[in-house]
């Protein structure tokens, strides 16, 4: 018997929310977004792994420059240098994986767009993957490249090189004054900017990545705020990444200062060639997503996952996402017969050498990456 109620509309939080939809907004991932903005990102990845899928060991040869004092000012038919080269190898990678499924009995109970097909990735799956599983991958993507972003960032708190001005790895402090009327040559950007050159690092070549008071200075300089326009610091600054893991991962107010490639990203695929493709029970491919962080930022968009998309023909019954109950055993959840994707990343980073510069160098122990401690006093 009808009552006259106009049945609710069903809306996804999408469709009102646009792109600050909770489920698809992404944390900046900064650090990450610093290492895919090289000009090179792909030089040591393609080495480790071709094109046809085939994965081998890397090691990088180099040699030091000559440092000064090493002329002699006698013209005696001396030797005084035998050119070597050294070899660095590639660390370990690092993996992370995010698999889901839903069933085709669910997916049934949607709006017909919900099965409707994309086709995705490289190769693509024959008949595409149904929209619902696409729009839940752009949801999956928040995680996993977080996680990745703060895998990357440790190994990066571990690997700063020496500071030319302090003789340390450690992080210095500069402060960025709170007095708008005095000039100070030895604080704030005007000292980082003088660091810079006694690191042998261009301006130009120079980037910052970090979250906290370094992130408000950068605000301070954008909007022309009066500290800013009184205080002595450069007109233009290096490019800024904010990445809110950084203050968990390098401490409260650290930052890292980076020279553009002193840090490669190695980003492996090991789905592509042959070992891509239909496998029969699976189908395996690469996967670029067009995905955009809360900051407008674009560059997470160049990072390649490795993705697995098969078929549960018969219900199992499965652990999901390591829940327990009250006694600790797992908690078991039956999965019905549909389809499940499986995202992952074989990925890490390469430093420059800590002896790319002989020990009586200038630079000795110095790898293009520096750690800062900002204060406000």
């Amino acid at each position: 018997m009808s009552f006259g109620f106009i049945r609710p509309m069903l809306l996804t939080q999408k469709q009102v929310l646009l792109e600050n939809a909770p489920s698809t907004k992404l944390t900046p991932p900064g650090y990450l977004k610093f290492l895919l903005g090289n000009s090179t990102p792909n030089i040591v990845s393609s080495s480790i792994s071709n094109e046809n899928g085939h994965v081998r060991d890397v090691v990088i040869k180099y040699r030091q420059r000559v440092p000064t004092g090493k002329s002699v000012t006698s013209n005696d038919c001396s030797t005084e240098g035998n050119p070597m080269y050294k070899e660095a190898t590639i660390p370990a990678l690092s993996f992370r994986k995010y698999g889901f499924a839903i069933s085709d009995d669910t997916i049934s109970k949607y709006e017909d767009e919900a099965s409707r097909t994309v086709n995705i990735g490289l190769p693509a799956p024959p008949n595409g993957i149904m929209m619902e599983f696409y729009n839940h991958l752009l949801e999956v993507a928040n995680g996993l490249l977080g996680d990745i972003n703060a895998d990357l960032l440790a190994t990066q708190a571990a690997s700063f090189g020496i500071n030319s001005t302090t003789g340390l790895n450690t992080a210095k402090t500069i402060n960025f004054p709170l007095a708008t009327t005095s000039n100070p040559l030895n604080q704030g950007l005007s000292l980082l900017m003088s660091d810079a050159m006694e690191n042998e690092i261009r301006q130009g070549n120079m980037f910052v990545v970090g979250a906290g008071l370094i992130n408000n200075v950068y605000l301070q300089k954008e909007f022309m705020l009066a500290n800013t326009t009184d205080a002595n610091w450069p007109a233009s600054l290096p490019k800024f990444y904010f990445d809110p893991a950084a203050t968990s991962i390098l401490g409260a107010n650290k930052f890292g200062v980076f020279e553009k490639n002193a840090v490669q990203l190695v980003n492996i695929n090991k789905f592509k060639a042959g070992f891509a493709g239909n496998k029969l029970t699976t189908f395996k491919f690469q996967l670029q997503l067009p995905l955009i962080d809360s900051l407008g930022g674009t560059e997470v968009q160049l990072f390649t996952f490795d993705c697995q998309l098969r078929y549960i023909d018969c219900a199992v019954t499965e652990q999901i996402g390591g829940e327990v109950d009250s006694e600790g055993d797992p908690i078991l959840t039956r999965l019905e017969s549909g389809w499940r994707i499986d995202l992952s990343a074989n990925y890490g980073q390469f430093n420059i050498a800590a002896d790319a510069y002989a020990s009586t160098d200038r630079l000795s122990g110095n790898n293009g990456s520096l750690l800062y401690l900002a204060t406000n006093a």
